[in-house]
């Protein structure tokens, strides 16, 4: 009996040797699995939201998301709305874009690729500026700063 309980204890050893490698190995697979099976998502306000729009330019592409506004506990009275150039091998070194948000509102985006820095223009109130513009794996992203207009 008490060879019977060691060859099983050092069995239990191996197998859990191999459980602790598997679970550090697939980690990354193991922690997608989980987290598509309780229905968790990424925030839109780290992901940048939906892409509602894609312009093709030939050399590079432009995606618009959708406009964030999304909140805890409801829709919140500032947001923005991302807008990403790819690939950055066929941006020019100045791009400006011209986007029609949803709601109709028309903001002009210009990126200079080579410094990084962005601006935003429109007439409209409800567009505040640039918040920030940043480099991706390839290509660019510029988040512009939005109020939501409600109207009375």
């Amino acid at each position: 009996m008490k060879k019977l309980l060691s060859v099983l204890g050092y069995g239990w050893a191996v197998i859990t040797i191999f459980i602790v490698l598997a679970t550090f190995i697939g980690n990354n697979y193991f922690s997608k699995k989980f987290a598509g099976a309780t229905g968790v998502t990424v925030s839109p306000w780290f992901s940048g939201g939906e892409v509602t729009l894609v312009v093709e330019h030939g050399a590079y592409r432009v995606s618009v998301h959708r406009p964030v506004f999304d909140g805890l506990t409801g829709e919140r009275s500032e947001g923005f709305v991302q807008i990403d150039w790819k690939p950055a091998g066929g941006l020019p070194r100045v791009v400006t874009e011209s986007i029609t948000l949803p709601d109709g509102e028309r903001v002009l985006v210009r990126l200079d690729t080579a410094t990084g820095i962005a601006e935003a223009t429109s007439e409209s109130a409800g567009v505040l500026g640039v918040e920030r513009a940043y480099k991706l794996r390839d290509g660019w992203a510029v988040r512009v700063l939005l109020r939501r207009l409600r109207s009375s």
